[in-house]
């Protein structure tokens, strides 16, 4: 085999490694966001590929990841079922049978009429089963020291002897208990089906919000997956903490995600404007289309502000925040031409302010950061510099406080 065609294999085995370990991951999120007991926590790579607790008892999860589009099927001759059984066999000592149950999960398919069809009850009586799998067991066993003892090469069920090895050696009582803990799940999602799963799991929230959800959420447990592999917190993740994380992510996006309630709509006939509008856009020979516009805006922007203070706490203190960043901005722009023109005749600095409103009405809504992350209406910027003149927080002309004394 040339170096190259070695290179691609062990590059695609690679891949298969981060997909199966990824696939585990998110098996172990589906899993708590499925678990109903608060008690419920997950843990990796500890006693087995998931281990999930719950009630004070264990559920160990094997996992046999493929996105083959025809996996083989599960059978008595499989090695995932012989690699699985050891693995369950040499974690023993460390469990309590009686408080342990175990999991093979896989993508591979449970062909019609397989005598290991059993293990998808667990009800079902293994007894049959068990006498299949010591023979088999034995089989590979005795092939394989018979193949070795001739010289054979390559020895035969090299990938299931330890599996059989481990089998044959357990006492009988205690294979009938271990063969009574566990059950099989054939055709189990593959990794591009699970995100799905996860997104779709969320039924307690809109479903439009779901996508965006699942996706923060995913981020998070890969994280903490990361962090409980670095002892930088505990190995186990709880459904508690799932939920709280799951509270919070929902209420950023429902803080990010704004409807523009104004967008179409238009003042009512006894609208009555704010006075100082007109006021402060008259220092600076507006024309009245322009002021009608502006007061049009500033009834948008105003009536959009009630709205999302009443509907929620957190917008007061987010529009006084964002009030506060839009002087800043007119701030960049006013106080350089008042600099600039101090000592200019009035005509010159009405229309110096001019601009700088027309800067605020037509341009400051594609300059300045947005309110929120899927705002894009630009009524809410002109209206809210509408709302600050009314204030006179902001002004056009540049000397609009000393004037605006003047016409009180």
């Amino acid at each position: 085999m040339s170096s190259t065609t070695t290179a691609a294999v062990d590059d695609h085995s690679a891949i298969d490694a981060a997909l199966g370990f990824y696939y585990q991951s998110l098996y172990g999120l589906l899993a708590i966001l499925k678990a109903v007991e608060d008690d419920a926590t997950v843990c990796l790579e500890r006693l087995d590929d998931v281990e999930i607790a719950l009630n004070g008892r264990s559920l160990l999860v094997q996992l046999k990841h493929s996105l083959s589009k025809k996996p083989a099927g599960v059978s008595l001759a499989s090695a995932a079922l012989w690699k699985t059984l050891r693995a369950w066999i040499d974690v023993l000592p460390k469990v309590s049978l009686d408080d342990t149950r175990f999991q093979l999960v896989t993508v591979a398919p449970l062909p019609p009429g397989s005598v290991l069809a059993p293990l998808l009850d667990e009800k079902a009586s293994r007894t049959g089963l068990l006498k299949l799998l010591e023979a088999e067991a034995q089989r590979v066993v005795d092939e394989h020291a018979e193949a070795k003892k001739n010289g054979k090469s390559p020895l035969p069920h090299a990938e299931r002897l330890l599996g059989c090895s481990a089998y044959i050696a357990l006492p009988e009582v205690t294979r009938e208990k271990l063969l009574s803990r566990v059950k099989i799940q054939p055709a189990a999602n593959n990794i591009n089906e699970i995100q799905r799963g996860i997104t779709n799991a969320l039924h307690n929230f809109p479903p439009d919000q779901r996508e965006a959800i699942s996706q923060r959420l995913m981020e998070w447990w890969d994280l903490q997956i990361v962090y409980s592999f670095c002892t930088k917190r505990e190995r186990f993740i709880t459904r508690l903490e799932v939920q709280q994380q799951l509270l919070e992510m929902a209420g950023e996006l429902a803080r990010d995600e704004l409807l523009a309630d104004f967008q179409f709509e238009t003042p009512p006939d006894d609208h009555n404007p704010p006075s100082m509008i007109a006021t402060q856009l008259k220092l600076v020979n507006c024309t009245n289309s322009e002021i009608h516009s502006a007061q049009s805006e500033e009834w948008r922007a105003r009536s959009q502000r009630h709205k999302w203070m009443t509907e929620r706490a957190d917008m007061a203190v987010r529009i006084d925040r964002y009030d506060r960043y839009l002087v800043r901005e007119w701030r960049f722009r006013h106080e350089p031409m008042v600099e600039q023109h101090r000592s200019a005749a009035e005509d010159v600095k009405r229309a110096a302010g001019l601009d700088v409103f027309r800067w605020s009405f037509s341009q400051a809504h594609k300059e300045v950061d947005v309110f929120a992350k899927n705002w894009s209406a630009s009524y809410y910027v002109r209206g809210s510099y509408q709302v600050l003149a009314a204030e006179q927080t902001v002004g056009w002309h540049p000397d609009y406080l000393t004037l605006l004394k003047g016409c009180q």
